[in-house]
């Protein structure tokens, strides 16, 4: 009942038609975190150059920072042909699909060279690969020396405060994204794991974060970052809780 275990996923979405459905339930219910990210990005990461969101999935933070920051020139990978096929048609919905490219690649294999990238994200998706020492030592590599490097990931919990977060954080959730929750849950590092993590990556001039009590982070901002402040617009009654997941200076 109390195992804390990390147990990786075993399923995936295997049509186009189930990330779609899948991308239509993160709108509907992962927008505090969303933006909490985005607006951590486009106010830590560089103010202009390179970007590239690490396991992009259907493309929701790319596109964020693009709408936002028009003098970011941004690419995400994914190893999922179907999630690239999804995250290219929300770009162009959105506007953006001539300033992000999102194509097919590993997280502990990145096809760039070394110090190609003025700013390198991951959000939530550390929790779905084995060998999560390797995809931080790639994205490490990719980063310019002054670049901004902006991880984060759910915390493993014990079996009782998994099952709490579920049914309390996830009161509003559907039972596919409870399960999707509670599944991710049991996948991530637990706190003393990213610890580690941080300490053997050593990244020069990052620090470890908590984001409310649900996410840890890996972060160094950009020697390039920008002087104003960009807030992303959020409805009003949930900005709140959208704050608990933006960094602080």
């Amino acid at each position: 009942m109390f195992t804390t275990e990390r147990v990786l996923e075993t399923e995936s979405m295997e049509t186009v038609e189930e990330v779609y459905a899948y991308d239509k339930l993160t709108l509907k219910y992962l927008t505090i975190l969303h933006n909490g990210f985005v607006e951590t990005a486009l106010n830590k990461g560089s103010v202009t150059g390179k970007f590239l969101e690490v396991g992009s999935g259907s493309g929701r933070i790319s596109i964020g920072v693009a709408k936002l920051n028009k003098q970011a020139e941004l690419y995400g990978i994914d190893l999922s042909e179907n999630m690239i096929t999804v995250a290219k048609d929300n770009a162009e919905q959105e506007g953006v699909a001539d300033r992000i490219e999102f194509s097919y690649g590993s997280a502990t294999e990145l096809p760039f060279d070394d110090n190609s990238f003025d700013t390198v994200l991951c959000h939530n998706m550390l929790h779905h690969i084995p060998e999560i020492p390797l995809a931080l030592m790639e994205m490490k590599r990719v980063v310019k020396d002054d670049g901004a490097i902006l991880i984060r990931d759910l915390i493993r919990q014990p079996t009782f405060v998994r099952l709490c977060h579920v049914h309390l954080l996830g009161l509003t959730y559907n039972k596919l994204m409870k399960k999707e929750y509670g599944d991710s849950i049991k996948a991530a590092l637990s706190v003393m794991e990213w610890q580690e993590l941080f300490q053997k990556a050593d990244i020069h001039g990052a620090k470890i974060t908590k984001h409310f009590i649900t996410h840890q982070g890996i972060e160094r901002e950009s020697a390039n970052k920008r002087d104003d402040y960009i807030k992303v617009p959020t409805p009003f009654y949930v900005v709140p809780f959208k704050n608990m997941y933006v960094s602080s200076s």
